[in-house]
């Protein structure tokens, strides 16, 4: 009888590891794809040359990668019945949080400034704007046709 409990559990334990396993391919390939349409908005937005492009994408994902980095090292949980000490340190966590990315954000602008112009550099904040507004845009739309079918 043991036996059968432990098979029983080890085949829930596999299909739990294989449904997890898949949910994770899953978004690494919408992940791959939001990136691959970010890079031709952007590419396009910026009207960037092959010359151009091919300096200016491994200092940009160096920047995107370093600016995600530090978004999830921030881990800022927003609450309801916050007292007025845990207000007050989610406050400058949030402002330190904006301050290096502030940081970040000079650093990189001096790097791509040997890959592109200054006015391309300039557009390319307006264009991530642009395409962020596009995707949750378009998720919101595909919601919307989802719940009337």
């Amino acid at each position: 009888m043991n036996k059968i409990k432990i098979s029983i559990l080890m085949f829930a334990l596999l299909g739990f590891y294989t449904i997890n396993a898949q949910e994770t391919q899953v978004k690494e390939r919408v992940k791959d794809k939001i990136n691959a349409q970010r890079v031709a908005y952007i590419t396009n937005q910026l009207d960037l040359s092959e010359s151009e492009a091919q300096k200016f994408w491994p200092v940009y994902n160096a920047y995107h990668s370093e600016l995600e980095q530090l978004k999830s090292s921030l881990d800022i949980q927003f609450k309801r019945d916050l007292n007025d000490k845990e207000a007050e340190d989610m406050l400058i966590k949030m402002l330190d949080g904006r301050s290096k990315e502030i940081e970040i954000q000079k650093k990189y602008i001096q790097k791509m400034k040997s890959a592109i112009p200054a006015k391309k550099i300039a557009r390319l904040y307006r264009a991530e704007k642009e395409f962020k507004e596009k995707l949750i845009s378009g998720v919101k739309e595909r919601r919307k046709n989802h719940k009337k079918e």
